[in-house]
């Protein structure tokens, strides 16, 4: 009968816990012990926080039913990574100061039957400042992988090598010749790419695209389309460039969908008004969040879906569109729309004239709750 008692009485805390919203990981930097504080020429100076996702550095699992939930650091993000960054490779009047833009900074943990797997992955800019603007220094990604019974309480250990990992590349790289490529971190009222012609070329942020300043990469190249007319694929899957934000051939542009999914292709996009329009596997933010419980471990990407997304070329702003909150948008006021919809939801140009369409008549209503509904 005790048994039977205790049971039950941890099988409803357990349900009562799957319950309640979701608590966070935290993951602490600081303090350190036996770091190595490398001795280098430079010291980070500031950080710009240009991840897509910011609330939260990906999954963690907790407690003895390896609960899924969301991790963050215990201080603002700009602020741990600032006093860590610090403390390995200390300021000085002698030593230049850098900018570090964070594209990305995830952590994921992999349960296996006699092993979990615990992952860290990050890709950043290094950029100059002088003379009231920035210029671009490189990019540099890293990644950490560690099997153990239990990996949750190391996602820190694993944050710390990858940061470090960046940074040693930057310094063992040819600074002396690196040209000074002046990037824009300023907004402007109407986003530069929507004023001109597009430039073939590669965009290191979405910062790039907005301003419409691309570069040239000659050492990239893309495979053939093949049955993928919509991806674009690098011959070379590992090259680091591939963590570039965006490409323009001159036409089109191509969104690296490692910002929004982690997976490695470009994806074609089609301009509506202030938007970019592509239809990918995708993170749905509030699903990760929502469903975090059941998937969400990153490198599966159980919680992602084929869907339609928008990017807003003034904010950055990835909308996905769901195609039944279209339908009751349009059942009463576009009988019309709402038939294409229905019928043919998961047809891109289908969306993309129901868009159009609700743009010519001005209704921006319409368009305001289809991307506060996503």
């Amino acid at each position: 009968m005790l048994k039977n008692g205790l049971f039950f009485m941890v099988l409803s805390v357990s349900l009562l816990s799957f319950g309640q919203n979701q608590d966070y990981h935290i993951i602490r930097l600081m303090p350190i012990e036996d770091d190595t504080i490398a001795d280098v020429n430079f010291y980070v100076s500031k950080i710009l926080d240009n991840r897509v996702y910011k609330d939260n550095l990906g999954i963690a699992q907790k407690g003895v039913f390896n609960k899924k939930v969301l991790s963050k650091f215990d201080k603002p993000f700009e602020d741990e990574l600032m006093e860590y960054l610090n403390a390995i490779f200390p300021p000085s009047a002698s030593k230049k100061p850098i900018v570090l833009r964070i594209n990305q900074l995830l952590i994921s943990e992999q349960t296996g039957a006699l092993k979990e797997t615990g992952k860290a992955t990050v890709n950043l800019d290094v950029l100059g400042f002088g003379n009231g603007t920035h210029y671009f220094m490189g990019s540099f990604s890293a990644y950490a992988e560690k099997n153990s019974v239990d990996v949750t309480g190391k996602h820190d250990d694993r944050i710390r090598e990858i940061l470090k990992n960046c940074l040693v590349q930057f310094s063992g790289s040819d600074q002396q010749n690196i040209g000074k490529r002046i990037i824009s971190l300023e907004r402007k009222t109407v986003p530069a790419i929507l004023n001109a012609s597009l430039q073939p070329g590669f965009y290191t942020s979405f910062s790039e695209l907005y301003a419409n300043k691309p570069f040239q990469d000659a050492t990239i190249v893309f495979k053939d389309h093949g049955p993928f007319p919509e991806k674009l694929f690098l011959e070379d899957r590992m090259h680091k460039r591939a963590l570039y934000y965006a490409y323009s051939d001159g036409e089109t542009i191509f969104l690296n969908a490692s910002n929004y999914s982690g997976e490695k292709h470009f994806v074609k996009t089609e301009r509506i008004d202030k938007y970019l329009l592509f239809t990918d596997t995708f993170v749905n933010q509030d699903k990760v969040a929502g469903m975090s419980m059941a998937f969400g471990v990153l490198g599966i990407l159980m919680s992602n879906e084929q869907t339609h997304v928008l990017l807003d070329l003034y904010t950055g702003q990835y909308h996905n569109i769901d195609s039944s909150k279209i339908r009751l948008l349009l059942k009463n006021d576009y009988p019309e729309l709402y038939k294409q919809v229905r019928k043919d939801s998961k047809n891109r140009d289908v969306i993309k004239s129901t868009l159009n369409k609700l743009l010519e008549k001005n209704n921006k209503e319409a368009i305001r709750i289809i991307l506060e509904s996503t």
